[in-house]
């Protein structure tokens, strides 16, 4: 038995290495062909094995589909004081195997659980047609040098092919921050707060719009994200993210 998850091949994609304040001119991509060459060498060394346990025919078997827990209602947050988006959707609970699968890839660049990720959260239980654009959450230049990726702005740019939605990027990181997952939930609040501004060339008055990251935890960061985009006059925001701890 297979899922659908089998029949869906590799994307091409793209890396995004440059800051993100720059515009698509000023910034250096990988190209499409390269990755491609990159995928193309991955698939002959490792064909289609599950990357839940190994096994031999899928990027994802039925048994390791089955032990996903997908999330069919929207996040509840009462801890955040004021909530400038309206509703927050994950995808997965933020265990097992979504715990490791996120964290290879953010961090050890995995980049062959992207195609994975990207039919996760095309699948996501929202409807797509009330959205004008996707925004990724953007990661600080500094960091993202490092990694040499931003997994989200990778995530969304393939995610907005594969739906019809353009992608507007138009947040950027302003100050580098301490990273979310060693904070409490208070210091995490104080940590994203004033990080996150608006790039002024792009206009987003009465759009309604879907930001985009890999987990939600406190919604510290989709929250300071969201009031930038609503006090920029944006009609509605609401969040995506691959997964959530319950």
């Amino acid at each position: 038995m297979t899922t659908l998850l089998q029949k869906e091949r590799v994307l091409p994609l793209r890396v995004f290495v440059g800051a993100p304040n720059k515009t698509p001119q000023q910034t250096l991509w990988v190209t499409h062909s390269f990755c491609n060459l990159v995928q193309s060498l991955t698939s002959l060394i490792f064909p289609d094995r599950c990357v839940g346990c190994d096994i031999w025919g899928a990027l994802l078997c039925a048994s390791c589909y089955d032990r996903l827990h997908f999330l069919k209602v929207p996040a509840h947050l009462p801890h955040l004081s004021k909530q400038y988006f309206t509703d927050a959707y994950s995808v997965l609970a933020y265990e097992s195997l979504a715990h490791d699968w996120i964290h290879q890839y953010k961090y050890h660049r995995k980049l062959y659980l992207a195609p994975l990720f990207i039919s996760l959260l095309s699948k996501a239980n929202l409807s797509w047609e009330n959205y004008d654009s996707i925004v990724p959450v953007p990661l600080h230049w500094t960091r993202q040098v490092r990694r040499g990726f931003n997994p989200t702005y990778l995530l969304t740019n393939e995610l907005g092919k594969k739906l019809g939605k353009p992608i507007l990027p138009y947040l950027k990181k302003v100050r580098r921050t301490k990273p979310q997952t060693k904070l409490s939930q208070e210091e995490r609040l104080k940590n994203v707060k004033g990080t996150f501004a608006c790039n002024r060339h792009q206009d987003i008055k009465d759009l309604s719009l879907l930001l985009v990251d890999d987990v939600l935890t406190t919604g510290a960061t989709v929250n300071e994200c969201a009031k930038v985009l609503m006090k920029a006059g944006a009609k509605r925001v609401d969040v995506l993210t691959l997964a959530r701890p319950l």
